[in-house]
């Protein structure tokens, strides 16, 4: 089954101390801050103390807890600068590892709690390391610098001196869990959860593979009956999954979940496992607690917030440690310091069946199971089961839906560490005969194989239609409700109509008027082009991306007014910036084949999107809007820069440009060229019309663009400019409020940006762009 725990984010904005804010069967006992970033945090029993060996970016600190409300500081080992530092102890020896330099550390612990002894070395080359595990006797790293980023072997049959016995190297391995020599490899950049058999150092052998759900595997965990190993996903909005090991060449999901804290947006880091409990280190939803006594059914039960005002991303706790023999949980806030935490660990309450067609008795696939007066809901698998449940106890009332049938709401008594199952038919709705005539608008002429979609009004969808030779659909099966009817076809205006099929037998028409129209909400097949390794241009719903002082990358939403929620867009994964973005290279959608030889003046308009900036350097990125007539291609639009990425039309009347013939056709060219900044497009709403006779626009409109930033300037202000027309400016020129001409540059290019270095005297001034000689536009610009 898969969760979808969507409780208010408002939980983070309680007002109060800074810790302790949003918190469940969990609670702060104590806490230390840092002078700088922490990584990762291992906890540590000698005699009757506690200890936490804390990571941070320079070095590493041992903090007593013998009082755990009292955190106390005993020594801090420096070390090379850097924010990745991993640890794992064995006996009376403490392991780390860096991205920064000097090999493994080695700490011996024995004269705890006095200070400590440890040495720097270079073991095999290996100078650098991502992460590390101890199993049995041997040291695992993964990451090195050496064995081609994969995992490095080490024997710790003398626990001081490592020697290095073995290698896996097909591919990079961010992070693994090992148990009795078989590893649960995070293959993080090609998105895999790999498990390798390692006993044999010199010779390993991959068992099998599987895909994780973000295409992100950053760490793995085992359950203690080794038949489930459990993944996270280094990106936002990623899952927390688990997986059936039982036969590793057929690895098998069971079921994921999300951090409520931020209706599921936030990124899972760690996942640890103790005593079929979950504990996650989440970045900015703090640690979260999972029972998964049963595996397919993981149930959040705890979280602490460890820094309510994150701003998300990679900050937050980085690692956790529930393995202390108190039961003290440890966390590491990157930016927060150590905290040191109560757990109280509840088991889920617990919901499972099946659900059935009442007609048939088969199961239902895909049904949707509510629990009301929460925000969890869950769905039915291809044999009809589902599994669910809540953290607290109580009686709920339960929703069960599928499109085509009745609902059902049952009430239910929940109980923690309790299985209640609730096996559920759902009886069909009424099945009625549905005729839909598609016509063109004046003439009455069938429109054959045009485009049909039903969007039952409370939101479910039938499956798509097309009409046969005769502009017709007809289903005699059709399940009887009210819909919001679309139809469509490339060369008419898309169309939707309100219907009541209710009646035994229905009969509707749709008229649709002749012209060139998609606001994508049926598919008229335009094609795509790429050479670019992310972000090909999909229609779907747009996912918001979001950075860089909150900026939107990928739109939120497509235009409002149009038909339906959909757009085209250059990749659409959601996740953090750049994740699903165009990459070193160009996407190009492509429209159908237009004639417009029937128009008197043909307007051709659409709305576009384009977001551009981060990465190294100034955004020298675009959008390219072209039209081709199938014998030569001309420009209409360049974008450039931050500044378009809000849904903006275009207008263009297409005889100013091009000559108009029977085999038009319309490209938009996203491009990511070197420096490698983040690039998103949108295209939605895009008609041709006829004006019939309207004046000739100027060549040069209000669609140039230009401007000075900052402004009011500085000494090395950014010029932008960008002409709508295949006319390119040729220079630009700063003038003061006399006309004394106080900077120029030489441009040959329709688009782009640069750099005005001047140090100018207070005042106002003029900028100006020109075309052959010719101002196209003029800009005030103060000092």
């Amino acid at each position: 089954m898969r969760k979808y725990l969507m409780m208010l984010a408002a939980l983070l904005l309680v007002t109060g101390t800074i810790w302790g804010q949003a918190s469940k069967n969990m609670s702060l006992i104590g806490h230390l801050t840092f002078p700088d970033d922490l990584a990762d945090v291992v906890g540590y029993k000698a005699g009757n103390t506690e200890y936490a060996f804390v990571g941070h970016e320079s070095g590493v600190g041992i903090v007593s807890l013998a009082n755990p409300a009292n955190p106390v500081l005993l020594q801090d080992l420096p070390g090379i600068n850097t924010i990745w530092r991993e640890l794992d102890v064995y006996q009376n020896y403490l392991y780390i590892v860096n991205e920064g330099g000097d090999g493994l550390r080695i700490v011996n612990l024995a004269n705890l709690p006095g200070t400590v002894t440890y040495k720097d070395t270079v073991i095999n080359g290996m100078e650098t390391g991502h992460t590390l595990m101890v199993d049995g006797t041997r040291l695992y790293v993964y990451g090195a610098d050496i064995d081609n980023g994969g995992v490095s072997i080490f024997s710790l049959a003398n626990p001081w001196k490592p020697t290095h016995i073995g290698q896996f190297t097909t591919r990079y391995v961010h992070d693994a869990y090992v148990r009795n020599g078989v590893a649960y490899l995070g293959e993080i950049n090609d998105g895999f959860m790999e498990i390798v058999n390692l006993t044999n150092a010199s010779n390993p052998v991959s068992l099998g593979s599987v895909t994780t759900p973000s295409n992100f595997t950053h760490n793995t965990w085992l359950n203690a009956a080794g038949d489930v190993c459990f993944t996270t996903d280094e990106v936002n909005a990623a899952f927390v999954a688990a997986y059936d090991i039982t036969n590793p060449a057929n690895i098998v999901e069971i079921d994921r979940v999300r951090s409520s804290l931020s209706a599921g947006q936030a990124i899972p880091h760690n996942v640890k496992v103790l005593n079929e409990y979950l504990v996650t280190a989440y970045y900015k939803d703090g640690v979260q607690v999972v029972d998964a006594s049963r595996p397919h059914n993981l149930i959040e039960t705890g979280y602490y917030d460890t820094n309510p005002q994150s701003g998300g991303g990679f900050d937050g706790v980085w690692g956790s440690d529930p393995y202390l023999p108190s039961g003290l949980v440890l966390a590491s806030d990157m930016s927060e310091g150590l905290f040191v935490l109560g757990s109280t660990y509840t088991r889920g309450c617990y919901l499972e069946g099946q659900v059935t067609d009442f007609a048939t008795g088969f199961p239902i696939n895909g049904a949707s199971i509510t629990i009301q007066s929460t925000s969890i809901v869950d769905a039915s698998n291809a044999t009809g089961d589902y599994a669910t449940g809540v953290a607290d106890a109580g009686t709920y009332s339960v929703t069960y839906s599928k499109f085509g049938y009745q609902d059902s709401t049952i009430s239910v008594a929940l109980t923690n560490g309790v299985l209640v199952t609730a096996n559920i038919p759902l009886r069909p709705l009424n099945r009625v005969s549905v005729t839909v005539n598609v016509i063109e608008l004046g003439t009455g002429n069938p429109i054959p194989n045009a485009k049909v979609v039903f969007n039952e009004i409370s939101g479910a969808s039938q499956t798509p239609y097309t009409a046969n030779g005769s502009g017709q659909v007809v289903d005699p099966n059709f399940i009887a409700g009210n819909y919001n009817v679309i139809g469509g076809k490339w060369g008419w205006v898309t169309r939707q109509v309100v219907v009541n099929a209710t009646q035994s037998v229905n009969t509707i028409t749709i008229e649709l008027p002749k012209g060139y129209y998609d606001d994508f909400a049926l598919d008229f097949g335009w094609a795509t082009q790429s050479n670019a390794n992310s972000g090909d241009w999909v229609r779907e719903e747009p996912v918001g991306t979001f950075g860089f002082g909150n900026q939107e990358f990928n739109p939120e939403e497509d235009i409002n007014g149009d038909i339906s929620d959909l757009c085209f867009v250059t990749g659409n994964g959601g996740g953090q910036i750049g994740d699903d973005d165009v990459d070193a290279g160009e996407v190009t959608l492509i429209s159908p084949t237009m004639d417009l030889t029937t128009y008197n003046t043909p307007v051709l308009r659409y709305h576009r999107w384009f977001a551009n900036g981060g990465g190294n350097g100034n955004p020298n990125d675009s959008l390219i809007v072209e039209i081709s007539n199938g014998q030569s291609t001309v420009v209409l639009k360049r974008v450039f820069g931050l500044f378009s990425n809000f849904w903006q039309q275009d207008s263009f009347v297409v005889s100013n440009y091009i000559t108009l013939t029977a085999n038009m056709e319309v490209r938009f060219i996203a491009g990511d060229y070197p420096q490698g900044n983040v690039v998103e497009g949108g295209v939605d709403g895009f008609d041709v019309v006829d004006r019939g006779a309207v004046a000739v626009n100027s060549p040069f409109d209000s669609n140039v663009l230009l401007s000075v930033f900052p402004n009011p300037m500085t000494a090395q202000s950014m010029v932008r400019f960008e002409l709508a027309q295949t006319e390119v400016a040729t220079a630009f020129e700063l003038r003061d409020v006399l006309g004394k001409l106080v900077f120029t540059k030489e441009l040959n290019q329709a688009a782009g940006q640069f750099e005005m270095p001047i140090d100018l005297p207070t005042g106002a001034y003029f900028g100006s762009l020109l075309s052959n000689g010719q101002v196209v536009k003029t800009t005030k610009v103060l000092k």
